[in-house]
Formats: C-alpha cells, structure tokens, sequence
C-alpha cells in the first residue's frame, strides 16, 4: 500500500507562496486531499509479525551443572545448548517436531560459550511446532564469550618502576597482572585495536584523557595531507611511524609530562573528536608527540581545520596509562602483556568476574582467509547465528561480552530475538539480513559499539520483508554519528523503542519504512549536524514513514545544528507525520530534497521547525545541476556522494524508476526527476503546530558546505517552488497539554484541535509492556527527570563544562 498520493502532482496541489509570513498562510480549499496517512496502515504492516508461542508438545533442559549426554529432562539436564539443539535434530529426523513445538528451558547460570553456536535450516520449526529457547528468568540467564581472567592474580601495583607510570590519584587503587602467559595479546593488539574489559557485568572504560568530553585544539601548527577531494588515480601521501605525515596540533590544556614519557615508550596512543566537522568524529593513530606539539601518524579525510567559529575543535587522548585515574579505568601494556585495571565498587577479587572482550589473532585470520578466497567480505562469527531457520525464537537472555557480533539472523523467516539483553560488546549487538518476518522485540542494548543492523527486502521488486525492531531499549553505545541502528531495505518496522543518552542514533536506507511510537531523548550532545532519524543522498528512497513519535531535549553544543528528523543531500521521500518535538535542538526537521513532507507536527521550544535550503527552480539553475554530474567520474570518483543517478542505478536497476514495479508503485518518482530533483519539488509543509519557535520555516541561503552552513544568507519563499504547499504552523500554548513538567503532551480534554488536524496518540509513544518486556519504566517518573535536568540548560553555546555535564554517567558508577 502506497501512502503517498499520486493525486499530489496534479494541479490541485497549488498554493501561490508570497514572501512574508502573512503570505504564507494562504487558505487551501481541498485540505482533504492532501496526503494524510490511512487508519489501517499500522496494522495491515505488522499482522502476522511475530513467530507464534505455543503450549509445547516437548521440553528440553540445560543447566551448568548438566551433562551433554544426558536425557535433556528436569531432572537430567544437558550442558549446552548445542546439544539440545542436536537432540532436536534427532527428534525431527525420527518422528518429527510434535505438535506445539519445542522448548529448550536453560536454568539461571552463566553459560560460556567459546565458539559460535550456529543453527541451519534443519533447525528450524513451523508455524504449527515453532522453537523456542528461553531463560527460565529474565536477567539470570546469561551467554557470555570472552577471556576470562583470574581475578585473584590481581595485585595492588606497589613496584617503584610501575607506580612511577601511574597518575598521582591512581597510586593505591590501580591492580596490575601480568598476561604474558594467557593469550590475551591476541585480545588486546593495540595500535587501535585495543578491545574492551568488562567486570562483574559492566563495560570498562579504557583509560583517557579527559575521561568524559574532550580536551581542546590551541594552535593547529600543520593541517595535514588529506583524501577527501582526491582525483581518480591520486593516492594519499605516503607515512611510517619513523616519518609521521599527518596534521599537528597544540592543546589549550597542559599534557603530563607523565603522558609525554609513556609515548616514548609505547608510541600507541589514539586522538579521537572532531578535528574539522562536528559531525565527523575522527580515531587517528599519533605519529609523534614533541615539545607538546600533537601530530597525526597520516592523512585523515578533511584535515585538521578550525572553520566553525562559534565551536572550538574537540580531541582527546585514547590508551594512555598515565591518565588512568579514577574506578572503571583499565589500561593494557601491549610490550609488557600487563594489564592494569583500577576496580570498581564492589569488587572481590575471589567472586568478582573479569572478562577480556575481543577477537583472537585466530579468528580474524580465519576471516583473512575467506576474505582471499571470495570477492565478498568475511562472515563475522556471532555468539549465537541463525542461517536460513525458521520459526525459532530465542527469549529471556543476557548476551554479554561478545566480539564483533552478539546473535545474527540471515534469511528464513520468522525468527526472533526477545525479552533479553544485549550488553558489554566489541561490536554490534544483533545483525538481521534478509528473510522476511525476522525480529528483535523488548530487548535492552547499552555498552556496545552499536546496537543493530536489520535489512531485508528486494529493492527491485519492491518485496516487502516485514522485518523488525520493536520495544527495545538502546542507549550507551559508543559509536558516535549514524549508525547506532541500521536499517536497510524494503518494508522494515521500527516501533515504540526508547533511544536515549549516546551520540548516536537511526540512519536509514529504505522504501516503505514506518516508524512509529518511538521516543528519543538526549541523544547527540557532544556532536554538530546531527539527526536522531537520518536519511540522505538518495533518490529511490521512497516513502519513509516517520509518525508518532516523540523527540526531546537534543541538547546542541553550538556549531552546527541538531535537529530532529533529517533527509539530507537532495533525498528523497520522508513522510514527517503526527510527532512532537520538545527542545529538539535547533529544529524539528530538515529536508531540501522532493517528495518529502512535514504535516500534523507540534513542535516547541526551538529556533526552527523545518529548515531548508535555497535550491534551484530556474531552468537555468535546474540544467546546470544536472551538467555538475559530469564531474562524477573526472574530479571526483564515479559514486560518489551526489552522484544521484548512478547510485540509484547501483541499486534498482538501469533507469529502473521508469518500468516495473517501481513505475507502478512510484510514478512521482520519475515525475519528479523529470520536472526538478534538485528542489522541493512536490513537498507538503502543512498542519502544523508551534509553540515558541523563532523561525518557523527556515531557508537557507547558503549551501550545505562547512562554509555554507556559517553563511548568515537567508532565503525568501520566492526561493521555493511556487506549485507545492509550505504553511506556516498555527501557534499552540502550552496550557493546551496535560503536564508540560513531566513532558505529558497529550491535549487536554478541552483542548479543540484546528480544523484538519489528526489528534496524535501520544500516551502509546514509548516502550509497552507485553510479554517479552514484563517491567517498563514509569514515564512520567523518568520524564520529569529529564525536564528537571535539562530546565537550565539552553544549548547552542559551547561552554565545555556545560557539556560535558550532559554525558550520562557509566553503569558501574550509578
């Protein structure tokens, strides 16, 4: 079902746009044809969603303290999964799944699993004897991978030699064990590659400088070779660690000398911020540290450039001992193979747990070697893989210190990840690809890279996967920019998940996503030009469905702006329906793309609901974007960013927005290539509410460049296509929400909305509780913490302790 219109390119459509805000509000007579989303769209998505739970026909049972041979009963439980799983096998060879499936119940316990437990197709289930391998209790049920450590080797560092490496606050606290003996340096390699340590179930922090935020660039002596703009067959400037290449840089703060000695030694540390963009976080080797004086090891993509004056640029140090000064702080010595660790409360050396979270010289040979052998990039090994199953669900675990991927789903169909978490990784938490109906649902994420990927659906045949994300908690993960959540593909459903406190959030790739009823709060703090849903770049992304969902307190530092929902770089075809942005950074939403709309929105407390760009509507200006594709292929490579047509072609086909599927399910798309794709062409900006927004209907004058984006040009409506609709929003006060502190923004009773306006549900927005999450948190207890929190904080001038003060502190100090 196709939400959007094909009635909006008719002529109907028109409102004559003035250059004054009175102008602007013009009455359209036919408001019922404009492209307000069906009521049954929710619900015709996600019928038959989830693999069905059935009252078993058979039970299987694990405990640590079984024994793979075994019955698998209560009483005579197997050890390990695996050999549950193969009794199943065996079962379905001989009589077959009994009617109601099979369940394998695992009893409270750790379970270490040191290689990937992998189930194919003859372990699959059906709709009528679905699979299912559960915990017996949410949280006691853990899978963990890792190294583990013998905790009771750890020793107060007390050697003159080793305390003299130690900041002055660590002496005491910081314990050391020697690992030369344990195989950990295939774990922890160093020169980036530096793993994680976790302990008693909490993700460590590797020592830094400064331990939350960062640090600031003083002089930038060399900006340094960059690959950015490099022309077909150029290659960046060569580099040794003898003969470092890259960028120098003084800091504004003083460097131990403490710091200057430990890099003579070891020569590994890593300088991480943002060194040109504020939404381009950087990890670069240094090269060389001398007369504090900072240079890079190489080049680096834009350089080191101080263009953003209203910001300074933002770097601090990775994998330095002589920082290591407070709990939760963990260092390893790759020369010596010692690691040093200052513990957290609550730690004993004979109970506590210390694990090393990576991957072995051994795995990632493995991985070298299918990569030499097929033209397609290695297969990373997950906890637990899922290839080409059906009907399986796997409910109620923690999956915990995992390498570079916790649980994978790859095809079948119908298989799910729920009612557990997903914590304490290298990686990523779960990756799904392909299939259709396959899932994660009431899932916690945190203390991970990032949390997920999902794709699925063939962007040819516009076939739908029906694959899934739903009520899940993800917050804490490291990964900062796009990419915390993926989603690619065709038919993906993105519901009632609650995204907060991290520097990273959705960015999708898709036709016909809906997401809905979702909540985002504090999300982007440390960073410029950042979007909590992130789309851009792309033509064939067609109908992207954004409804109902609930963005708050994206608190900026300065600089570039945050802003809510975003289709970037001239994309295409997001659909902005019935949400509410509250201190939404410095707006609701941006797009300058076609076939993209805002409607039924309230926003409030920010300088801008939809900003946009002054784009091209002359023939004149239209033909000379399209003579700039010429410089695909000359000085810039083929595909790159804005090469719009032969990326679109990568991925549907040979101008395959002009037959098939796609021309019968998206006529507007080629209508709109045809008639101007380097505008607003068929956009819809109406309905809206606003309560203290300054500009409601920004136009930027500038372009979309570092430079640009500093310009104080400002556009006019003439700018903007003359045949769309772009209304101003109707003022709303605040009165007319139920409690305003404990951001409840449902209407009041009383409350009347404007004519045209769909009343937005906002008491479903947020987690749910059903049967995989048991327990959700109350709403109005957390969200009057977060208004409190945040009530003097106004963002959007950089002060370096104000934000710093917003970095949610780790879990291990809560």
């Amino acid at each position: 079902m196709k939400l959007y219109a094909t009635g909006l390119l008719g002529a109907c459509m028109v409102i004559i746009l003035g250059a004054t805000k009175a102008d602007a509000q013009v009455n359209v007579a036919n408001l019922k044809n404009k492209p307000h989303f069906y009521e049954g769209y929710s619900d015709t998505y996600t019928k038959n969603q989830l693999a069905p739970i059935l009252t078993p026909g058979k039970v299987f049972y694990v405990s640590v303290n079984g024994k793979d041979k075994n019955k698998g009963t209560k009483k005579s439980p197997f050890k390990t999964i695996e050999a549950a799983r193969n009794a199943i096998r065996i079962l379905k060879a001989s009589t077959g799944l009994p009617k109601g499936g099979i369940h394998v119940v695992l009893f409270n316990g750790t379970y270490r699993i040191n290689k990937s437990i992998i189930f194919t197709d003859e372990d699959s289930g059906t709709k009528e004897s679905p699979i299912v391998y559960q915990g017996l209790e949410q949280g006691k049920v853990v899978l963990t991978g890792g190294l583990e450590i013998n905790t009771e080797q750890l020793k107060t560092v007390s050697e003159k030699a080793l305390i003299n490496r130690l900041h002055d606050k660590a002496k005491g606290h910081v314990m050391s064990i020697d690992l030369s003996n344990e195989g950990v340096s295939s774990y922890l390699k160093g020169d980036g590659k530096y793993g994680q340590i976790a302990m008693d179930g909490h993700m460590l922090q590797l020592a830094q400088w400064p331990n939350r935020g960062y640090n600031h660039i003083g002089k930038i002596v060399e900006e340094g070779p960059t690959t950015r703009w490099l022309k077909p067959g150029e290659s960046a400037m060569p580099y040794t660690k003898e003969n470092p290449t890259g960028g120098k840089f003084t800091f504004k703060e003083s460097l131990s000398p403490k710091v200057l000695s430990e890099f003579k030694r070891t020569g590994d540390m890593r300088a991480q911020g943002y060194f040109h963009n504020d939404w381009y976080f950087q990890d670069e080797p240094v090269g060389k540290i001398d007369d504090n004086i900072v240079q890079l090891l190489h080049h680096m993509r834009y350089g080191i450039v101080d263009k953003i004056k209203t910001v300074p640029r933002r770097v601090r140090l990775l994998n330095v001992l002589a920082e290591l000064d407070e709990p939760g702080e963990w260092y390893f010595d790759t020369s010596e193979e010692r690691l040093y660790v200052w513990p957290i409360e609550g730690f004993n050396t004979k109970s506590s747990s210390l694990t090393v979270i990576g991957e072995s010289e051994e795995s990632i040979d493995k991985n070298l070697e299918l990569l030499l052998e097929s033209t397609k990039p290695p297969k990373i090994q997950a906890l637990i893989s899922l290839e080409n199953t059906a009907f399986l669900t796997f409910r109620d675990f923690v999956l915990e210190n995992t390498g570079e991927l916790a649980f994978s789903i790859s095809g079948g169909q119908y298989n799910l990840l729920a009612g557990s978490v997903i914590r304490n990784g290298l990686g990523k938490g779960v990756s799904i690809r392909g299939g259709q109906y396959n899932g994660i649902s009431g899932c916690d994420f945190y203390d991970l890279y990032s949390a997920f990927n999902i794709d699925g659906g063939n962007l040819v045949s516009l076939e739908w996967s029906y694959n899934f994300a739903t009520n899940n908690n993800i917050h804490h993960c490291r990964l900062r920019g796009y990419g915390v959540i993926g989603l690619s593909g065709v038919g993906i459903y993105f519901a009632h998940n609650l995204i907060h406190d991290m520097n990273g959030a959705v960015s999708y790739k898709t036709v016909n996503l809906l997401m809905e009823y979702n909540e985002f709060y504090n999300v982007g703090y440390e960073m410029g030009d950042f979007n909590v849903a992130y789309c851009g770049a792309q033509w064939y992304t067609m109908n992207n469905v954004l409804r109902y969902n609930f963005v708050h307190h994206l608190i900026e530092p300065g600089g570039h702006p945050i802003t809510g929902f975003r289709n970037d770089d001239n994309g295409a075809g997001m659909k902005v329906y019935g949400n509410v942005f509250y201190r939404s950074g410095r707006g609701s939403c941006i797009f300058h793309g076609f076939l993209n709309d805002f409607q039924n929105n309230i926003s409030m407390d920010s300088s801008i609901m939809w900003w946009t760009l002054k784009k091209p509507i002359t023939p004149e200006g239209i033909q000379e974007r399209w003579d700039g594709l010429s410089q695909f292929g000359t000085d810039l490579p083929k595909g790159d960013k804005g090469d719009y047509i032969y990326i679109m072609e990568q991925v549907i086909g040979k101008e395959g927005w002009k037959k098939g599927a796609w021309k019968e399910q998206f006529p507007e798309l080629e209508a709109a290539i045809d008639k101007n794709p380097w505008a607003q062409t068929f956009c819809t900006v109406a309905d809206n509410y606003a309560f203290d927004i300054n500009k409601p209907i920004y136009i930027h004058g500038g372009s979309g460049t570092v430079e640009g984006l500093e310009s104080k040009k400002v556009g006019e409506f003439k700018d903007l296509p003359s045949d769309e609709i772009f209304e101003y929003p109707q003022r709303i006060d605040m009165d007319a929400f139920k409690d305003v502190k404990s951001l409840n923004f449902s209407f009041k009773d009383e409350f009347k909305p404007m004519k045209g306006f769909k009343t937005i549900p906002f008491g479903e927005i947020g987690l749910k509780k059903d049967s995989f999450r048991t327990q959700v948190p109350n709403k109005e207890d957390y969200r009057s913490k977060v208004y409190d929190h945040f009530k003097n904080d106004k963002g959007g001038n950089y002060n370096a302790e104000v934000v710093n003060g917003r970095y949610p502190k780790p879990s291990y100090s809560n």
